[in-house]
């Protein structure tokens, strides 16, 4: 590890005060680690992607110590983390390392909606027929709505950081999930495996998006950025798994969201160009027979058990040694965790599953 080295905790460390101690595990561990305060503080800045310079920084100034001696003792804690695996260490020496993690920090921000998160709330009190007749009284309200719905306003910006939909954003997935595909690219990048990015299930487009965003701030040229997606919603459930799983468009209007406003979503942030591609269409009837190359990142956000196995036969023997394979539902729907344990059963597929938050897993396969 380098003082330029980027730092990811890839997997979630869940944090936890029991008995008057603060215990920190990955997920689903059955074993845990007491940490202090400074110990929790570092564990919750690395929920976003980190250099040691920049931990120090901010500790320094909270704690009101020198960043050098903040230097010296978190870059012990920090090797320890490393050596444990529960810390990753990618280096990014270029001289546009800076700049491209502005862009990038500022582009998630922004495809979560953590900009304007107050517009959101603005909108659900309107919506809601039960405001103030008084256009004085209610523009008040609307002005201070922060504190007028304080509660809503902290559980909003909870949801967006760990990937509970909010639907007035450009992706549901969370600002966790997105620092997780950094995470993937950024190790893809550096470790030279070769292949795009392929996403199947692309509703608003802010995951596919940021996907794009990568390959262009590493100035990856060679890459396409794939995205599959019925854009009319969701099939009606037809495997006996997915029963009782109605998320089509008379439904659940929000995840149908059409090819003309994903590639305008794509034109707004500057991304759209002849190195994405859209496959429109049901994934039965898509992916197979789909002309693509070798893949280096696959992501599904299928969630039905039958589009989740389609993705899989489909796409999973184009995935380069080294590749990522991320599922986005595996926690939140059980249809989906079956089609993925099926399937890495009947493949004896035993390469770790890690889990990136509540719902999203990933795994790597080896190179």
């Amino acid at each position: 590890m380098n003082r330029h080295s980027w730092l990811f905790s890839p997997e979630e460390i869940r944090i936890q005060h029991i008995e008057g101690k603060t215990l920190a595990a990955r997920h689903d561990e059955n074993g845990a680690w007491a940490i202090n305060i400074v110990g929790t503080r570092i564990l919750e800045l690395l929920e976003q992607p980190q250099s040691i310079l920049s931990i120090c920084a901010k500790l320094s100034a909270e704690f009101d110590i020198s960043q050098d001696a903040c230097e010296k003792a978190v870059s012990t804690y920090l090797q320890n983390l490393i050596d444990n695996n529960y810390v990753e260490a990618i280096d990014d020496n270029d001289a546009d390392a800076s700049m491209r993690r502005r862009y990038l920090d500022l582009l998630k921000r922004s495809l979560v909606n953590l900009l304007y998160p107050e517009h959101e709330l603005r909108l659900s009190y309107l919506l809601k027929g039960d405001y103030a007749d008084d256009p004085v009284l209610r523009g008040r309200v609307l002005r201070d709505i922060r504190v007028n719905q304080a509660k809503e306003y902290t559980k909003l910006i909870h949801d967006k950081h760990y990937g509970y939909p909010t639907i007035y954003a450009h992706t549901l997935v969370g600002l966790r999930r997105l620092n997780n595909l950094e995470y993937c690219a950024r190790r893809i990048f550096a470790d030279k495996i070769p292949g795009d990015f392929f996403e199947a299930g692309v509703c608003q487009g802010g995951a596919m998006i940021f996907l794009r965003a990568l390959q262009v701030a590493f100035n990856e040229k060679k890459r396409l950025t794939w995205g599959a997606d019925s854009f009319q919603g969701l099939p009606a459930p037809e495997a006996t798994q997915d029963t009782g799983l109605d998320f089509t468009e008379s439904r659940f209007p929000w995840l149908a969201i059409s090819e003309d406003t994903v590639r305008q979503h794509f034109q707004n942030y500057e991304l759209l160009s002849e190195q994405v591609k859209f496959v429109p269409g049901w994934f039965e009837d898509s992916l197979p027979g789909l002309q693509t190359g070798s893949i280096s990142l696959l992501r599904l956000d299928a969630d039905l058990y039958k589009s989740t196995r389609e993705v899989l036969h489909n796409l999973y023997d184009r995935v380069s040694p080294g590749g990522y394979i991320v599922v986005d539902d595996y926690g939140s729907f059980a249809p989906c965790r079956q089609a993925v344990d099926e399937f890495r059963r009947e493949r004896n597929i035993v390469d770790q599953l890690r889990w990136i938050d509540w719902t999203g897993v990933f795994w790597r396969k080896p190179i």
